[in-house]
Formats: C-alpha cells, structure tokens, sequence
C-alpha cells in the first residue's frame, strides 16, 4: 500500500525534478522537446537490367504503380519495375528503334518515341501490347515527350525542329520551330501552352495549347545547354543548364527570373520536384543524385554508389506526396531509388 504524502513533501519532489530535467533555475515552459535527427536522402537501390548495355534513357510512373523506362540502345526494350522489385524486359515491335522519352497518357496507356526510326509507340497495360505510330517524316527524331493539358501527347523533334502533337488515335500533326533550336525537354506548363528547351539557340520555347503561337526567350548564360525542364510549384518553370551547371527559372511571361549555380555537382541534367517542395536533379558527370532547396537556395548532392553510373532521367515514384525517386543510370545499366524522405 502507498503511503499518503504531505503537501510539502509533494512540493519538495516536483522542485527536485524540475531542476534534473531543465537544469538549475531553467522554467519548463522554456523548455523545447529533442527532436528526432532528419532523414538523411540517400541511394536505397539500385535494381539491375538483364539485357546488357541497354543505356535505359526515359521513365515515367504508369498508372499501373510500376516504373516504365526505355531502352536506347541493342534491339530497343521497354522494361518494367514492379511493385515488388521484379524487372521485365518487352523488345519494341520494330528491332533498333531507340527509345527514349516515355510519359504516361490518358486511358491507362503509356506513350514514348522511337528515335532511330521517326515513330511513336503507345502501350496498353492490359497486356502489355504495343502500337507504333509513324511521324511522317524519316527526317524527324523525336526525343521528349510529355502530356499535353489539352489531352494530346507532344512531342520534341531535334531531327527537323518542330514539336509534334499526337491525338489518341496516333495521328501526327507538326508545328515547326526556329531552325537549329534541336528542342530536347517538354512539359505542360501552369498556363496551358507547351513548354520546353532549345540547346541549340540556348532557348526556352513556348508553344500554345492550339499551336498557333510560337514564342521563344533567350537564358541570360550563353552556352548553358537547357536540358530538362518542369512545372514548379510557384507557377513558374524550372530547367536544368547542363552546360553551366546552373537551374533556371522563367515565369509565364517569359522572364528568366533567376539562374542558381548548382556547386558542387557538375552537370544537372534530369529535373523534377519533390513532394518536399525541394528540386531534385540528376548530376551526371559527377555522380549525384543533387537537391536543391528553393526556399534557401542551398545544394546538396547524395553519391551513388556505383562509379561513372550516369544517372539520367527521373520521375516520382508510386509513394507520394513523400516517397521516393527513380533514376535511370545509363552508363551502369540499372535504375536507382532515391528515398528523400
């Protein structure tokens, strides 16, 4: 049985304790709670290819939850990352297409472009099965690709200089461009139109939603070769100068607003936002997984753990808003998680 305590023992103990826990004349209410340490981002995997030097360039999430990537090079594959950590390899219906962009597009389907062979291909997750679309052109090479607000799938072509829209049903219409633009990176931008990167006249393009008007701001740095580019959470777009190693920002009225430099990393090419509201971008050159804080315009970069790996492009993975990334490591023939959180 307890014993009953007076009043002024009481006082006596919660006095003692109160000056162990906070420290000689220390009030608790100035008192703060230890936090636990923050989570160091790091490389977690890196999931193998079976088909040797394949140089996986593209990826995207499907709306199945599994990772979608392209093959550059060999015959052309399409591989798949499941859910549970299981890769599988689908060859593209035409030996040698060299595919690279790849996004994800309405009605469950999966889209990306066939480089060497000027043709689009569309997959179908029921089965998988495939479909090739052609451009028209044997002249065209199409790189980037993304999804467009108006339903559509466009496309970069540095072969002939023009963005291509392709409907649902695979027909091809072009826009032409300023000549030696060789547009590489696309996206849908917060006002509608198309945005994306022109290495060649070190430009950003915009094209409108209807196609009719096209546009083009010069990047304060000269020979800065943009490579990626997105949407940002500030209503503006953010890209990647692989040549200056810096990311840039230009509202919709076409004002590069700032250029960050991106020290230490050495090449920033893919680029894409986390759910932390941080960038994140693949250092090519210098084997990094880079981070930047838009907030504080600090850098970060996270080794991978296999040497002169390339990482190239990048896309968020099925856990989000706080989740992980995926990378294609080009040079090392694997894709690579990045948990950020």
């Amino acid at each position: 049985m307890l014993r009953s305590v007076r009043p002024s023992r009481l006082a006596a103990v919660a006095a003692a304790i109160l000056l162990a826990a906070c420290g000689k004349g220390t009030p608790l209410t100035s008192g703060t709670a230890t936090p636990p340490p923050p989570y160091k981002p790091s490389v977690t995997s890196q999931y193998p290819i079976a088909v040797p030097g394949s140089q996986p360039s593209g990826i995207a999430l499907g709306s199945n939850g599994a990772l979608w990537f392209t093959q550059y090079a060999a015959k052309g594959y399409i591989g798949q990352l499941g859910q549970t950590a299981t890769i599988t390899e689908y060859p593209t219906p035409t030996a040698g297409s060299g595919p690279q962009g790849i996004a994800s597009g309405p009605n469950n389907l999966l889209w990306f472009v066939e480089s060497r062979i000027a043709k689009i291909g569309q997959i179908s997750l029921t089965g998988p099965n495939f479909v090739e679309f052609s451009l028209g052109n044997s002249a065209a090479v199409p790189v980037g690709i993304t999804l467009g607000s108006d339903g559509n799938m466009w496309v970069t072509d540095k072969g002939t200089d023009a963005i291509w829209r392709i409907a649902q049903s695979g027909k091809a219409t072009r826009f032409p461009i300023a000549k030696g633009a060789k547009p590489l990176g696309i996206t849908n931008g917060p006002d509608g139109a198309l945005w994306f990167t022109e290495p060649g006249r070190n430009m950003i393009g915009r094209l409108s939603i209807d196609g009719k008007q096209y546009t083009e701001y010069p990047i304060p740095t000269a020979k800065s070769d943009p490579i990626s580019i997105v949407e940002g959470t500030d209503n503006a777009l953010w890209f990647t100068e692989y040549g200056a190693d810096k990311l840039g920002r230009i509202d919709v009225g076409g004002t590069v607003t700032n250029e960050f430099a991106l020290s230490p990393a050495k090449s920033d090419y893919g680029l894409l936002q986390g759910g932390d509201g941080n960038f994140y971008f693949t250092d090519t050159l210098g084997n990094n997984i880079g981070q930047f804080n838009p907030s504080t315009h600090a850098v970060n970069v996270y080794p991978i753990p296999i040497a002169n790996s390339q990482p190239t492009a990048m896309t968020l993975g099925p856990e989000q808003p706080f989740g992980e990334v995926y990378f294609t490591e080009r040079n090392a023939n694997k894709i690579g998680q990045f948990k950020y959180y």
